[in-house]
Parts: structure tokens; C-alpha cells; sequence
């Protein structure tokens, strides 16, 4: 018994130490590693078995909630194209007068990234995290959730098995979800209007919608996009090398017949939990994993990476990371999905997709980036600024080495991310 237990250990240890060095080695292609050299160093000295996981690595968004003593409504809405989505709202905060019923409140809808669910939103201290803040300063908050993720796997007629219910990509994602989810909360809550807040590729969802939906502009009274990504030109992180496979991709996809793509349950998941907890040595390589993705930053709550692998990646299709990959692929476009030469002439009438047009965004949108993040980089920030059609102001985070991930996942997310952004909410 005693031989099987060091055999595991060691397993466990070398499993790490591979995963550590190839990660390191994609991070030094990606982004200079500057003082993390060290950082490996100690990690090495600290081996000591098992890490323990946090309860809310291995719960629903839903339990993340109640269990800080927030409270909770589960809401479910059915698109135009039959798909069932889960969102979560939270209705009031815990804070005093936060539950004040006088008068209606403020709506405030959060949309997440992509391969993503809305844990990212309440995870995290209660002030760091922006669900919880929202709520506590008096906001009707309501947290979307994508086809095909964790929480919105059901149809009203095709089963999650069949290939034809993951034949979706950004373009049905915006054009669909966004604005059942948005008349839903309007009509239920008695509002003319609602602020909106997407991460990642929650605001390139958002500007489909509004190009999609003309008068989804009408019904947003300010957009806030941060890490807000659209066209990708610039790439500071591993996505740059995989890119170029989005080809292979979509042949694996067709001859395969892949649907779900990267589960939160699936084995690459169930791996990277593994690792996270196997010891020491296996968090700090699931940190660089997490550095070589959204970038390298210097105010990440490293505790929860515990946290994020037990809920990221929650699934999607594959056709939505193609589109993402044939963005940056095409040199730098924002445009719909790309089904080739003959399916682009059945879908759009010309060889190529055709690009959207973000003049058509009439809603006030503000923009939020980080100097370091690897997705959502200020060069294509800046660019997505001048092609809005009613762009009011970017805002740099105010730190040096501030990455995609940050966006929920920084210690310091209060000071420099949420605190300037309810300056901006209605």
C-alpha cells in the first residue's frame, strides 16, 4: 500500500513537472516570463502531495450564490430557434437597504465568454466579484449563459447528442440568445431598458445582436465591454500557435462529427483538475496554463485556479472557436462565420463572409482593456473604438500587468476594474 502510494505521488509530480515545462516553453513564445523564472524555482522546493479544493470548484453558480448567502432565481428562456437557456438572477444584495423594494431598480444583464459559463461573475471575494457588487449597491442583476454551455444543453426538439444541435457560432449566438435573453428580462421586470456588461466575447456577441436586432439598440441604455474582443490581430497567448489548426479543426469536426467541445466534464477538464490538485507542483503548472491563455499579470487571484478549472472550459461548439480562429487567420476580421467558398454563396451570396458592420452599434458602449491581456489586446481595442457607431470612451485598467483573466479573476478587480465601471452604469 505504502509502494502504491509514493508510485502515485510520483506520477502526480512528473505529470506536473511536464506539463509546467511545455507551458513555460509556449509562454516564453507568447510573452516574456520576466521574474517568473523565479516563481518556478520555488515552486520545485514546494512538493508536498495533495491540494485541497475549494467547495465552490465543484458546484453550480447557482450553490456559489446561495452559499454566500446571496439570493438566487433561476430563469429559463426558449430562442427563436428552439434552444432553452438557463440565467441566473440575483435579485437584491445582502448589504442593508440593497433589498430595498421601494421603486423599480435598475437592470444590469452580465454575459460571459466564450467556452465560458456565468460562474464568472461570482467568483472571487464578495467586493471583488461583480455579480455580488451589483446587487449590493441595488441592481436587479440577471447573468446569462450561452447555448451549448454547463447550463443551457436543452432544445425544444434536437437532443445535445445530435451533430445538428451544435451547428451554431457566434453569428446565432447574437443574433438569437442575446435578444431572448434581453425581452425576457424587460418583459418580466417591467423595464423599458437594461445595462449590459460582456466579457470577452460576451461584447462581440452583444454587437452581433445590435447589428442583427436594430432595435436591440433601443433597449440598452449603456453597453460595457470589458477584455471586449470583435476583430483579433493581435494575439500575446498560446491561441496564436493554435490558430493556424482551425483548418484541421473543422475537418476533425466533419469527419468526426464532434459536437460538445471541451466540456466542464469532460476528460480534458477532469485532466486539468487532476493536475490542479495533485500537489503543489501541479497548481503552479495549471497557473502557467492560465498565464499562457489570458496573460501574464501580476494582480491574478491565484487561489481560485481551483476555481476556474472546476468551471472552465463549460462547452461549446466548435464552429464558435473556429469563428474566433478565423478572425485572427483572415488578417484581422470581424465577420460571420466562414463556411467556405460554396457555403459562403449559399449562406450570404459571396465566396467570402461578410463582415459586420459595427456602424449599425447605436447603443452607448464604453470599453474596458488591460495593458497585458493576451486576447483582447489595446491594439484591436483601439481599433473596435473607431468602427462603433456610438462609442463614448475606452478606459485603460490602471496596472501594468493586467490580463484577459483578471477581468474576474484579480485580487484588485474592486479598485481597478468595478469601482470605475458603477461610475459609468445608470
Amino acid at each position: 500500500m505504502f509502494l502504491l502510494r509514493c508510485m502515485k505521488t510520483l506520477l502526480k509530480t512528473l505529470v506536473g513537472v511536464v506539463v509546467i515545462l511545455v507551458t513555460a516553453r509556449f509562454l516564453r513564445l507568447s510573452h516574456p516570463l520576466d521574474g517568473h523564472i523565479d516563481f518556478l524555482t520555488e515552486v520545485y522546493s514546494k512538493l508536498d502531495g495533495s491540494v485541497p479544493v475549494p467547495m465552490e470548484a465543484t458546484i453550480w453558480t447557482s450553490d456559489i450564490v446561495l452559499s454566500r448567502g446571496y439570493p438566487l432565481e433561476i430563469h429559463e428562456v426558449t430562442t427563436k430557434d428552439g434552444y432553452i437557456l438557463r440565467m441566473h438572477r440575483i435579485p437584491h444584495g445582502i448589504k442593508p437597504d440593497s433589498s430595498n423594494n421601494t421603486g423599480k431598480k435598475k437592470v444590469v444583464f452580465l454575459q460571459h465568454g466564450v467556452l465560458a459559463s456565468d460562474f464568472v461573475w461570482v467568483t472571487g471575494s464578495n467586493d471583488n466579484a461583480l455579480g455580488y457588487v451589483l446587487a449590493d449597491q441595488g441592481y436587479d442583476v440577471w447573468m446569462g449563459n450561452s447555448r451549448g454551455n454547463t447550463y443551457s444543453r436543452k432544445h425544444a426538439t434536437l437532443d445535445p447528442a445530435q451533430q445538428e444541435y451544435w451547428d451554431f457560432s457566434y453569428d446565432e449566438l447574437g443574433r438569437y440568445d442575446l435578444p431572448a435573453s434581453v425581452d425576457y428580462i424587460l418583459e418580466l421586470t417591467g423595464q423599458k431598458k437594461l445595462s449590459y456588461v460582456g466579457y470577452s466575447l460576451g461584447s462581440a456577441l452583444f454587437f452581433v445582436a445590435a447589428v442583427e436586432n436594430p432595435d436591440f439598440n433601443d433597449k440598452i441604455e449603456a453597453m460595457i465591454g470589458i477584455g471586449p474582443t470583435a476583430r483579433v490581430t493581435v494575439l500575446h497567448n498560446i491561441f496564436r500557435f493554435l490558430a493556424p489548426l482551425d483548418c484541421a479543426l473543422q475537418l476533425v469536426v466533419k469527419w468526426f462529427e464532434v459536437g460538445l467541445l471541451l466540456p466542464a466534464d469532460g476528460l480534458s477538464s477532469r485532466l486539468l483538475q487532476f493536475i490542479s490538485s495533485s500537489s503543489r507542483v501541479g497548481t503552479a503548472a495549471i497557473q502557467l496554463v492560465n498565464f499562457s491563455i489570458f496573460g501574464v499579470s501580476d494582480t491574478t487571484d491565484l487561489s481560485l485556479v481551483h476555481v476556474l478549472v472546476g468551471h472552465y472550459p463549460a462547452g461549446g461548439s466548435a464552429r464558435t472557436v473556429s469563428q474566433f480562429f478565423e478572425n485572427y487567420n483572415s488578417g484581422g476580421k470581424f465577420t460571420r462565420f466562414n463556411h467556405g467558398a460554396e457555403g459562403n454563396l449559399q449562406h450570404y451570396g459571396t465566396e467570402e463572409a461578410p463582415e459586420y458592420n459595427l456602424k449599425l452599434v447605436t447603443a452607448p458602449v464604453y470599453l474596458f482593456y488591460g495593458i497585458t491581456d493576451g486576447v483582447a489586446t489595446p491594439e484591436d481595442v483601439e481599433w473596435l473604438g473607431s468602427r462603433l457607431g456610438n462609442h463614448q470612451q475606452s478606459f485603460q485598467v490602471g496596472s501594468d500587468r493586467f490580463s484577459h483573466g483578471d477581468f474576474f479573476m484579480s485580487r484588485n478587480a474592486s479598485q481597478l476594474l468595478i469601482q470605475p465601471l458603477l461610475k459609468i452604469l445608470p
